[in-house]
This record gives structure tokens, sequence and C-alpha cells, in this order.
């Protein structure tokens, strides 16, 4: 997820009550006054929303992360098949109108060690899909990750694809990516469970490269060599450098707006005059304060519905990996605590707000 902090909100005092909160709508402007000042819906925007974003409008979820360690390798090695059902189950026992998540998927956990793993690697895999579909749930996999906070997810660097990319060596830099893909996105080409392939969460947030460009093409044309049915797209901050550089591996304009309206609208624009839906696969902004993060909730969550935007939000589970915890679990950063259900399981307070967009 990208570090681009939304506008301010006013804050309320955290004595109202959570009825109250949700009565009076959280204290934000009447639609029509939101939708006048955001500029979202100018009159171009309007005609052409529902048309270009007709198949993932009705997209609603939510980024997972299981809550059992903080990086990915650890995560899909030391796959916890029955929590990670248990933690879905509570998602969809609170947001029952939910019909997607995203799952970040681990390369390092998958071409680290023995080929055997790998084996065992895809299997956590198909146990997942396994999982949501029992929940009645589409999966957007995220097949590499550009996103580095502390502690650290894991995912690839500039130096990495830098090396494997480099055409003094022209055997390693295809060699080395292609038993993951082949694995994971060949096995699954035609699986009826994948909405979305997301190449790389946030490829540039580290800088723009010709290697990383090279990288991502090279992991498109693959993706289409195995013949994967469900549509590419790449995760995106608010960038509108970022969304075009991204135009050629981007079957779908997957965007993280949290809240910068001016990127909302110009990637609404950019998707009508490419002929490209588009999709916000990360939402809300988080807080450490529960009120001031469900106000939050409700102005990206109503903006993106007018929209006619589908969405999942960040993040559904209390996890380890940064972003998604309290403070007494590890270092918070700028972008507080992003959760939705509290690491007891309990629904993290106003949240339900969720459920005024289902």
């Amino acid at each position: 997820m990208g570090m681009a902090k939304p506008e301010k909100l006013k804050d309320q005092s955290a004595a109202v009550s959570r009825r109250t909160v949700l009565k009076a709508g959280l204290g934000l402007a009447s639609a029509g006054a939101l939708q006048e000042k955001s500029g979202i819906l100018g009159s171009a925007e309007a005609s052409m929303a529902p048309r270009q974003s007709e198949t993932y409008a009705h997209i609603r979820g939510f980024n997972y992360q299981p809550s059992w360690d903080f990086n990915g390798s650890v995560i899909w090695r030391q796959f916890k098949p029955e929590l990670f059902d248990l933690e879905l189950g509570q998602g969809k026992r609170y947001f029952p109108g939910i019909n997607t998540i995203r799952l970040w998927l681990s390369f390092d956990a998958f071409i680290g060690g023995a080929v055997a793993n790998q084996e065992v690697v895809a299997g956590h895999f198909e146990t997942a899909l396994r999982i949501a579909n029992k929940y009645d749930l589409k999966v957007i996999p995220t097949l590499f990750n550009g996103w580095h906070s502390v502690p650290d997810f894991g995912g690839v660097a500039q130096e990495m694809v830098k090396n494997w990319m480099d055409d003094r060596y022209p055997t390693t830099p295809r060699n080395v990516f292609v038993p993951y893909l082949e694995k994971f996105v060949g096995e699954h080409a035609a699986d009826h469970r994948i909405l979305i392939w997301d190449l790389c969460n946030e490829p540039f947030d580290s800088g723009v490269t010709p290697e990383l460009l090279k990288w991502l093409k090279f992991l498109y044309r693959k993706c289409k060599e195995l013949k994967a049915t469900a549509p590419i797209g790449v995760g995106t901050p608010p960038s509108m450098d970022h969304l075009r550089l991204l135009l050629p591996v981007s079957d779908v304009l997957t965007i993280h707006p949290y809240g910068n309206r001016e990127f909302l609208a110009e990637a609404l624009d950019l998707g009508q005059k490419t002929g490209k839906p588009v999709l916000a696969t990360e939402c809300c902004w988080g807080s450490t304060d529960d009120l001031k993060r469900a106000r939050i909730i409700e102005t990206e969550l109503s903006e993106l519905q007018k929209a006619g935007i589908g969405f999942l939000a960040h993040v559904l589970h209390h996890s380890l990996v940064a972003d998604c915890h309290r403070e007494q679990y590890g270092p918070v950063s700028v972008a507080g605590y992003m959760a939705f259900i509290e690491a007891d399981g309990s629904l993290r307070r106003y949240h339900e707000v969720f459920n005024k967009f289902i």
C-alpha cells in the first residue's frame, strides 16, 4: 500500500455511541454536496462510469493478510488452514455481502529451498482457494510485491530485478520466474475462483527503472502465454505517472486511491479513454482512532460507490503484517491501524459501517 495520506478529516468525540455515529452518517456531507465537491462525477465521468466499470462495479471485499506472521514467506511456508478458515469465516460473518478477497502470495516462499518445497507452497495456495470458495469469495492473487515497510513483508527490490533481467545473462532472467508463474498461473489458468491476477503490488514504490518495466512486461507476456483467462492488473498507488506506465501490462486498472480524489477522477478518465475497467483493490486509509477510521471508510467508500467503482478495503483482519496491527504488536507507521477485525476476533468499533456499501 502506498503512503499517500488522504485529506484530513475533522475529529469527533470518541464518547459518541456507535449507534449515534451510524445514524448520523458519521457527520458527512450530503451525497449531492460530496459529488459536487469531489469533482469525481462530472458530466463526462457520470455518463461513462457505468460502462467502463460494469464488470467490477459489484465487487465488495477486502485485502486479507493472515494473522500468524509479518512475513509473506513464513505465512505461506507455515500455512495454517484452520486459522485461515476461521479468519475468513469471521469476515463473512461480520460482512456477509463481501464477494472477493485479495491475497498476497510470496515468490520468496516458493523459490527458496528445495524444489519439493515448491509443491508444498503451491498446495497451500490451492487450499486457500478452496477455503475462499467455501465462503463464496473470488480471489485476486498478488504474485509479487513492491511495497516495503517495517517489519518487511518481503518481495521484489530494484536490485533483484535489475540483476535478473540483465541482458548479459540471457538464460537466468527468464528461468528464475518461469516455474513460479507456471505453477501458480499456469495450473490455475482457467480457474473460475480467480477474479484477476495482480502481477505486482505497487512495483514502483521505490522508484521506476527500465528493468522493472521490462520485468513487468515479461511477467505479463508469460501469463498470457500460459493462457490465463482471468484479466491482469497491477496494484497502483495514487500516481498517474505510474498508472500510465502500467497500461501495457494492465487489462484492468487496479488502483489504490486512498481518498485521493484527483487521482480517482483521473484514473476514471484514463479508463474511459482506454476502454479498461477500473477497480480499487486497496482503499480505506488507516487510523489508530476507531471513530476517525470509520469516518475515513465512510468518505472513501461513498466516493467509490458514487463513481461506480468496486472496491477491496485494506485490511480484513488483524495481522502481524505492517499496518495491520495495533502498537502492542509492533511499529505503527503513518498509515495507522487498518484492520477491520481485532486480534481477538471481535469486530473493530464502528467498522460495521462497511456494510452500508454492500
